[in-house]
């Protein structure tokens, strides 16, 4: 076996982590929300006649022709995530989850001064549970034969359970300036909460009289929610048939938000540089720390057509950069035990909890095409760059995110509509793929490496196929 000093062990086994997701945790435009406005991918920016504008634009909240409007959409999903090489050559993780997407619940709020509308919604641009096991074992030639002849038995076992969520309540205003124009604003709460498990554990054993086993195991744990605000700020502009819009959504500021990070690693008979194999563990635990989460600046603007049966629509929306920062402020601590092994080694460097974000740029099209006077199809599709920062993964830590990848979204349906409701049905595609994915924590016996771990570039794919149901209910117009 390679001999390598503990410090360096300690190092890799830290590192095991690999990224989590939904294909949505390095995305912004995984979920579009209301009925004709998710059929449409988002390019709704220039205005759309029901309340999704609280979020898309709320300066196009104040064109709106009626006093009350109910949305309720929901995405029905089946989601699958392969990465290949979790543990080396055919050890995979795979994940498929299937389930239910609120995408809005809102309405407006009456009030006298017509010019001015007054919104609200709940919106979930984030759902993502994932599961994933890899196991491998066998005989590989693992360690020099002088101290162990031949092939040695090798079990090695990787597991991810993860959880994320983003809850969005939107309260929205806005106010017609003339047959023109219309301005608004939109404060966004966002709750954000994330659980997240990773194992990871190899065993192997020398061909010696004693069996001699070697193992190394790592358990990863961080569970933390936190509270953001936002505001974006809408224009929004029509004449004749055509409509346009302009939004600017602030940084994000830090309320409130309260985490727990554990790490717990054991190495037995790990062989240090002289030759010597030694027992040792580092281990942590620290709660009630404090959590921030941010957002970027981001900047949309869309382009909306009316023709007499077909109507287009594009939007363009572009994400600033993040710099690193810690999710929580993980405090100094003895980490490695017995403590005078490695005593420079502390709790604050090797679980710390980092989140950065590149800057990305998403373009949206959709296309409506009225079928009869009440029936209207929908045709669209969006890119979903991702933002994940490949610095991260040269830093050590825990690292929550899984994918890094981009997909792209197709949707198409029908709306049926009455005097006062209309009912939506879409179906929802998506896919994502790439092969320069950066496996950390790749144990491969053949590489002699399956303690301290490899990272290797290897493949993975994202696919999903999902249901759109909404309903719309117009209580009255002006």
């Amino acid at each position: 076996m390679k001999s390598n000093p503990f410090i360096l062990s300690i190092y890799f086994l830290l590192i095991l982590s690999i990224t989590k997701s939904q294909a949505q945790d390095t995305h912004y435009w995984t979920q579009q929300f209301g009925t004709e406005s998710a059929l449409l991918s988002g390019a709704v920016v220039g205005g759309n006649n029901d309340n999704t504008m609280i979020y898309y634009n709320p300066g196009a909240l104040g064109f709106l022709d009626n006093s009350s409007i109910s949305v309720n959409a929901n995405a029905y999903r089946i989601e699958n995530i392969k990465i290949e090489n979790a543990l080396g050559e055919k050890a995979d993780f795979k994940s498929s989850q299937l389930g239910s997407v609120p995408l809005l619940t809102g309405g407006m709020i009456n009030i006298k001064d017509k010019r001015w509308k007054i919104g609200y919604s709940f919106m979930s641009p984030v759902q993502f549970n994932f599961k994933g096991i890899a196991r491998k074992d066998g005989y590989f030639d693992l360690v020099d034969d002088i101290e162990s002849p031949g092939e040695e038995e090798f079990v090695g076992e990787s597991g991810i359970s993860s959880k994320l969520s983003e809850i969005l309540i939107v309260l929205g205003v806005a106010r017609q300036l003339n047959e023109n124009w219309s301005v608004g604003l939109s404060n966004l709460f966002t709750v954000r909460s994330n659980s997240y498990l990773r194992n990871f554990s190899t065993y192997a054993f020398l061909n010696n009289a004693e069996s001699t086993m070697i193992n190394a195991q790592l358990t990863q744990n961080v569970d933390y929610y936190n509270v953001r605000y936002a505001a974006k700020i809408g224009l929004a502009y029509k004449k004749d048939k055509w409509r346009a819009g302009l939004t600017v959504t602030t940084p994000s500021i830090n309320i409130m938000g309260v985490g727990t990070v554990a790490a717990n690693i054991s190495a037995y008979n790990l062989k240090l540089i002289d030759d010597n194999r030694v027992t040792a563990v580092a281990t942590d635990r620290q709660s009630e720390l404090k959590t921030k989460f941010k957002s970027p600046l981001s900047i949309s603007a869309g382009l909306n057509y009316d023709g007499d049966r077909s109507r287009y629509g594009i939007a363009v929306q572009y994400y600033a950069s993040i710099g690193m920062y810690d999710i929580m402020d993980v405090q100094p601590s003895t980490f490695v035990r017995p403590a005078d092994l490695a005593p420079q080694i502390g709790s604050d460097e090797f679980m710390n909890v980092r989140a950065a974000a590149k800057s990305v740029i998403n373009v949206a099209i959709g296309y409506e095409y009225l079928l009869k006077e009440n029936v209207t199809l929908y045709f669209s599709a969006r890119n979903d760059m991702s933002y994940y920062d490949n610095d991260l993964t040269d830093t050590r830590g825990i690292r929550t995110t899984i994918s890094s990848w981009d997909i792209y979204h197709f949707a198409s349906g029908v709306t049926f509509k009455t005097i006062q409701s209309s009912l939506s049905l879409g179906l929802l595609y998506s896919t994502g793929k790439t092969s320069k994915y950066e496996q950390n924590g790749n144990t491969n016996p053949d590489d002699l490496s399956f303690i301290e771990g490899v990272t290797t570039i290897t493949d993975a794919n994202y696919n999903s196929i999902g249901l759109l149901l909404g309903y719309t209910f117009f209580f009255k117009k002006f």
